[in-house]
C-alpha cells in the first residue's frame, strides 16, 4: 500500500504525536509500504527531506500566518477549519503520490476532509487526544482539572473555549470543531488511541468504522540499559528515587506530586524531567527530601533514568488520552504509580505492574509510592510484569494492526464505490 501520513507536527517538533507519526512512517517503509509524510511548514526545517526511506514534505498554507498565535513556538497548529491553500497543496501531493491511504493526525484532518480523493483512496484518522470534539483537546471544563466534561454542547463549548483562548481565538476554534463534526462521514476509519478517547469522541459512530489502537513505542526501548557510570545520567541520585517525566504543569499533577513527596515516610529523592511551563510551581525540595529538576534531557538518558528509578509516577489530574510515560517506564522494567484518570488504568495493571490511586489525593499517592519504594521484591515483581505488559505497546506488535486497519478502510471504500 502507498500511504500518505498527514500530521500537524513532525520532527524537529517534539512531542508524543510527532514521535508516533515518525515511528509509524519508518515502520511502514521497513514493511514495504512506500510512505510520504505531509506536515505544516516550519522556519527551522527544509520543505522536503528524505529520512530512513520516508519522503517528508513540509507544506505552506494560510495556516503559516497563525504561527504568532501559537502558545508553544515549537508546535504550530492547524485550525479547526480547512486551510484552502493547504488543501490545494495536499491535492497536488495526492495526485503525485497516488496513495491508497491518507492517514490524518491532529486538526489537519479538517483540511483532509476537503480533499477530492480518488474513489479508491481511504481517509483514516488517528485520534491522539480529544480534539475531534473539544477545542482545547483536553475535555477539561472551565479549567477545573479534577472535573470531567459532561460532553460537547454548543453553548458550553463556546464559553469554555473563550475562557481558555480569549474572545477571538476561542469561538473560532469551537465553531470549527462543531462544523467539522458534520463532515466526518468522509472518514473511512477512526483509530482512537484508547477507550477513553473513543467514548468521548465517537458517540454514535458505527463500530465498523472504529479500530482502537494505542500509540506505541519503538522496540529498542526494551533493550537493556548498561549498568555502568558511562550510561547513567550524572544528575541521578545514588539511593532509590521516584521519577516523574512529563510537562511540569498542573494538568500533570506536579503540585500533587510535590505534596505527596513531602508526606512520604521514606525520604526518597524525587527526580522530575520535563519542560517548564507558565504554570510550573516552585519545585524546591529539602536537604532530606531533595527534588531534582532537569529539562532538555535526551531520550536515551530518560530511558536510563527509568531503568535506574525505584518507581515512576504519573499523577495526572486531567483525562490522559493514553500515557507513553508509563509504557516506557514499564518497558524499562520499572513499576509505575498512576492516578485513575483517562486511559492510565488501561495502561497500568493495578497490583500487577504498579498501582492505580485515586486522583487528587496526595495521601493515597504518598502511601502508594512508599509501598513500592520500600519493597525491593515488589519492585522486581511489578517490573518484570510491566516489561511483559509493555510489549503489547511495541511497534512490532502494533504496526501490523495499523496495516490491518488500513486494509479494512480500503475494503470499506471499495464496497461503497459504484460498480
Amino acid at each position: 500500500m502507498r500511504v500518505l501520513q498527514v500530521s500537524d507536527g513532525y520532527p524537529p517538533a517534539t512531542g508524543g504525536l510527532e514521535r508516533v507519526v515518525q515511528l509509524l512512517a519508518r515502520e511502514l517503509v521497513q514493511r514495504g509500504h512506500p510512505t510520504t509524510v505531509a506536515t505544516l511548514s516550519r522556519p527551522d526545517a527544509p520543505a522536503r527531506e528524505h529520512e530512513d526511506g520516508v519522503d517528508v514534505r513540509r507544506l505552506d498554507g494560510y495556516t503559516r500566518h497563525l504561527r504568532r498565535f501559537a502558545n508553544d513556538p515549537n508546535h504550530f497548529f492547524h485550525p479547526t477549519c480547512p486551510d484552502p491553500l493547504l488543501v490545494r497543496r495536499l491535492e497536488d501531493l495526492v495526485a503525485e503520490v497516488r496513495p491508497d491511504i491518507v492517514h490524518a493526525h491532529g486538526w489537519i484532518l479538517n483540511s483532509c476532509l476537503s480533499l477530492r480523493l480518488p474513489t479508491t483512496t481511504a481517509l483514516v484518522a488517528t485520534l491522539h487526544d480529544y480534539g475531534l470534539v473539544c477545542a482545547k483537546k483536553t475535555m477539561i471544563p472551565r479549567e477545573r482539572l479534577d472535573a470531567t466534561c459532561a460532553g460537547p454542547r454548543p453553548s458550553r463549548c463556546l464559553g469554555c473555549a473563550t475562557n481558555f483562548y480569549g474572545p477571538i481565538k476561542g469561538p473560532a476554534l469551537a465553531i470549527g470543531v462543531r462544523h467539522s463534526l458534520g463532515r466526518l462521514d468522509r472518514v473511512a476509519m477512526f483509530m482512537p488511541i484508547s477507550s477513553a478517547v473513543r467514548h468521548a469522541s465517537l458517540d454514535g459512530v458505527s463500530s465498523q468504522r472504529i479500530c482502537q489502537l494505542p500509540s506505541f513505542v519503538p522496540d529498542d526501548v526494551f533493550d537493556p540499559v548498561p549498568e555502568d557510570d558511562d550510561h547513567r545520567p550524572d544528575f541521578l541520585p545514588t539511593t532509590p528515587f521516584v521519577l516523574f517525566v512529563g510537562a511540569l504543569g498542573e494538568h500533570k499533577g506536579v503540585t500533587l506530586l510535590a505534596d505527596a513527596h513531602r508526606r512520604m515516610r521514606i525520604a526518597a529523592p524525587l527526580v522530575m524531567i520535563g519542560a517548564v511551563r507558565s504554570d510550573t510551581p516552585d519545585l524546591t525540595g529539602t536537604t532530606e527530601r531533595p527534588i531534582i529538576v532537569r529539562t532538555g534531557v535526551p531520550h536515551r538518558d530518560i530511558m536510563a533514568s527509568y531503568a535506574a528509578a525505584a518507581v515512576a509516577v504519573a499523577p495526572s489530574r486531567w483525562q490522559e488520552p493514553l500515557g507513553l510515560v508509563p509504557i516506557e517506564a514499564m518497558a524499562a522494567g520499572t513499576p509505575v504509580v498512576v492516578t485513575r484518570v483517562g486511559a492510565l488504568p488501561e495502561v497500568v495493571a493495578h497490583h500487577r505492574t504498579g498501582l492505580v490511586v485515586t486522583p487528587g489525593d496526595p495521601a493515597a499517592l504518598a502511601e502508594a509510592l512508599d509501598s513500592v519504594v520500600g519493597d525491593p521484591l515488589l519492585r522486581r515483581i511489578y517490573g518484570a510484569a510491566g516489561r511483559i505488559r509493555a510489549r503489547r505497546f511495541a511497534a512490532s506488535a502494533m504496526v501490523p494492526k495499523v496495516i490491518a486497519g488500513y486494509q479494512r478502510a480500503r475494503e470499506s471504500v471499495a464496497s461503497s464505490c459504484p460498480v
